[in-house]
């Protein structure tokens, strides 16, 4: 019956429950201790794994404590220079595009102002019909808030002279 369970904890099949039980007996019991280590040797041969020497793991242990033990040294700590570079060098950047931007908003060279043409004749007036002139603004209303249209109006003054 511990040959089965033997059996299925090495294939993975045992039920977790009764690990300890297999686990307990393995460590007491040589023989079975004996039979894991032929499973477990026939199994590598049968799925091609190459065999280690039944005194692998003493000569590992041998060569393991006869190795030297190096000691790393301490890590040096950084300079004190170095810590104060990345905040210098984030605010020389920051300061950099911030004034960039300020001469591109404010000191952009002014474009070319249109010359608005200077009319020297008067032109003479009729009588102009208050009544005509508010109908026509009242009508053309929508124009003046909106502020899109303000580059189209041009400022127009009259003057009446004399009439002959």
């Amino acid at each position: 019956m511990m040959n089965e369970k033997l059996s299925a904890l090495m294939d993975n099949e045992l039920d977790p429950a009764q690990w300890g039980e297999v686990l307990d007996a393995l460590k007491s019991n040589p023989v079975l201790q004996q039979q894991w280590h032929d499973w477990h040797m026939s199994k590598d041969v049968l799925q091609g794994n190459p065999s280690l020497s039944s005194d692998f793991m003493a000569k590992f242990s041998a060569r393991l404590a006869a190795e030297p033990i190096v000691l790393a040294p301490n890590r040096l700590p950084a300079p004190k220079t170095k810590r104060w570079m990345v905040p210098m060098a984030a605010a020389a950047s920051v300061a950099f595009v911030g004034l960039a931007v300020w001469q591109f908003t404010f000191h952009a060279a002014p474009a070319a102002q249109p010359q608005m043409a200077s009319v020297q004749a008067v032109m003479q007036q009729g009588h102009v019909d208050a009544a005509e002139v508010r109908a026509y603004l009242a009508a053309h209303r929508d124009g003046v808030s909106n502020p899109m249209g303000a580059d189209h109006l041009a400022q127009v003054s009259f003057e009446v002279g004399e009439q002959r």
